[in-house]
């Protein structure tokens, strides 16, 4: 089994944020309780940590940097696909669907990616609780916390030139019946069965190939492709989070915290 295990730190997904920023997304869990653990929701896996399969429960994480020369359409058009999400199968594939869209549409526009890819559970719940918990909590979200002009001791501008945007989700692996299947019992494919498209797609990359364009598209083809009946826990964020707010270039090369993402350009490879 392929296990990535790619650059970067997650103090850097702390530092990257704590620029500020809105958070948009959907995310179906509540607060985290105890490390290593995610809480219940739609459904849950606790009490699978005894089992010897550890594959039960997958993480994939997706990040962009994409040009938006000026114009806040793009930020705009995001926030209207989550301001529009249902919180139901169909309306998790819409949402699925019209993010992974969106994004292949202005994948002339990639300036930088970065990605992770988890197979054991532990790690796994792990990773997505710290993306997810860390970039919230270091975002502004309310708007107390939100003030009228930039911080010139954090950024230099408040151009628009890039939008950040971040994509994980906790996929359910279990090679057990789909719970909500409307056939006979005998017939319901299994979350294992749901998951193995995505898990096939991401396996099937190699190493020289983890920071290239086609790589993102095949994440994001494969992302839209996942029937969202697997998807355990997703979120997703789009920094800045306001029409007043932008990141220039000089924010994201200046400032060390989003050197992972800069590591790897997009635009030539």
């Amino acid at each position: 089994m392929l296990v990535l295990i790619l650059l970067g730190t997650f103090a850097y997904l702390l530092l990257m944020l704590i620029l500020g920023g809105l958070f948009v997304g959907g995310i179906y869990m509540a607060t985290r309780k105890t490390p290593g653990q995610i809480d219940s929701g739609r459904r849950s896996f606790i009490g699978m940590g005894g089992q010897e399969d550890t594959s039960y429960a997958v993480f994939v994480g997706v990040q962009l940097v994409i040009q938006v020369f000026g114009s806040d359409d793009l930020r705009a058009r995001l926030r209207q696909v989550v301001d529009a999400e249902e919180n139901d199968a169909q309306g998790k594939r819409r949402f699925m669907k019209s993010i992974a869209s969106l994004l292949l549409e202005n994948q002339y526009a990639w300036e930088y990616g970065y990605w992770d890819y988890r197979t054991d559970a532990e790690d796994a719940i792990n990773n997505f609780n710290q993306w997810r918990n860390e970039i919230e909590a270091s975002m502004a979200t309310e708007e107390s916390e939100m003030g009228s002009e930039v911080d010139r001791l954090r950024r230099f501008s408040d151009n628009k030139e890039f939008v950040v945007v971040s994509l994980m989700m906790m996929v359910d692996s279990r090679d057990e019946a789909v719970e909500d299947d409307v056939g006979s019992y005998e017939f319901r494919p299994t979350y294992q069965q749901l998951a193995m498209p995505l898990r096939s797609s991401i396996e099937e990359i190699t190493e020289p190939y983890y920071w290239r364009t086609t790589t993102f598209i095949t994440l994001l083809e494969a992302i839209r492709a996942l029937d969202p009946r697997a998807i355990e826990r997703d979120a997703f964020f789009v920094y800045p989070g306001t029409e007043h707010d932008g990141m220039s270039s000089m924010d994201l090369l200046g400032e060390a915290s989003w050197k992972y993402l800069t590591d790897h350009p997009l635009r030539f490879s």
